[in-house]
């Protein structure tokens, strides 16, 4: 019974944030397609910016394709029927997310500077780590682990030097990590979850309760992030919105640029939801595996 509600949750949970990746995505395009009419093609750094912006929007639509891979999984998930398929490809993605990230803020930027090379760094370790554990071979299973280990660090120190959306809109706002969530539990998840795959790889049983304690740790570490996250940016929107009449980041703009920016804090909603109900899963999976814990 409790495995069956968990399962749901979970799923759920997991929709929420693919369509919290979705719904603000769409918003990110619109401010950043706003953005670049604001360069002028009249200079090489003019155009330079210009290229930026549109390749964070390829950034922000890979996300938000990346969205519509866990809603997927989330369903696929819930019949109990999850693709390793759409894992790798949702993993692909959000390689060639980052490095779109990277690429952006080195054109806006105009110089090539530490964080985008970790950046760049972070991609070719996801998609290194991802492939490697596909092969069946604990030694290269160990190195995956090592991989992600690693690409989570670098993630991490990237996103903590360099907040690559405000380069554009200059809100001076926490803009969270690449995926809405804090930025150090967002390396964080990544490294537990390296750290679970490699524990998976030795036990074999998604069912054994060691597996189900290092579960519930990633999705505790990633909700909690999610949720802070999401909520923080969200507010913050919300206080450039009200104060828009009088201070600088939004004064004088368009009626639709500030509808376009609380669809963007109201979106994130639902990221909000789906931190929740990860918390609520990885609390009810640390009970499940307590009483099969004590069963043994």
């Amino acid at each position: 019974m409790l495995e069956s509600v968990l399962r749901k949750m979970v799923s759920v949970a997991t929709i929420f944030i693919g369509i919290g990746y979705i719904l603000p995505s769409i918003a990110t395009v619109i401010m950043l397609t706003y953005f670049s009419s604001q360069y002028p093609i009249e200079s090489v750094e003019n155009i330079s910016g210009f290229s930026g912006i549109i390749i964070l929007i390829v950034a922000s639509i890979l996300l938000l394709t990346l969205g519509v891979f866990i809603v997927f999984g989330g369903l696929g998930y819930f019949v109990g029927n999850v693709s390793q398929k759409i894992m790798f490809v949702g993993i692909m993605m959000s390689s060639f997310y980052l490095l779109c990230l990277a690429t952006g803020s080195v054109l806006i930027l105009q110089e090539v500077k530490w964080p985008a090379l970790l950046l760049i760094a972070t991609a070719i370790l996801v998609v290194a780590s991802a492939t490697v554990y596909m092969i069946p071979s604990f030694r290269l299973k160990f190195v995956s682990c090592l991989l992600g280990i690693f690409s989570g660090i670098f993630l991490t120190t990237a996103t903590l030097n360099s907040r690559i959306l405000d380069l554009v809109f200059n809100w001076n706002i926490p803009f969270p990590g690449p995926f809405m969530s804090m930025a150090i539990l967002e390396g964080l998840t990544i490294i537990l979850a390296s750290i679970t795959a490699l524990v998976y790889a030795i036990l074999g049983n998604g069912e054994k309760p060691i597996i189900r304690v290092f579960l519930s740790m990633v999705a505790l570490v990633y909700g909690i992030g999610v949720f802070v996250g999401s909520l923080v940016l969200s507010l913050n929107f919300l206080n450039l919105v009200w104060k828009a009449p009088w201070e600088l980041a939004l004064h004088g703009q368009p009626y639709w640029v500030l509808n376009t920016v609380i669809f963007w804090a109201a979106s994130l909603g639902m990221l909000v939801i789906g931190g929740i109900l990860l918390i609520l899963s990885a609390c009810m999976g640390f009970i499940l595996a307590t009483k099969q814990f004590s069963q043994l």
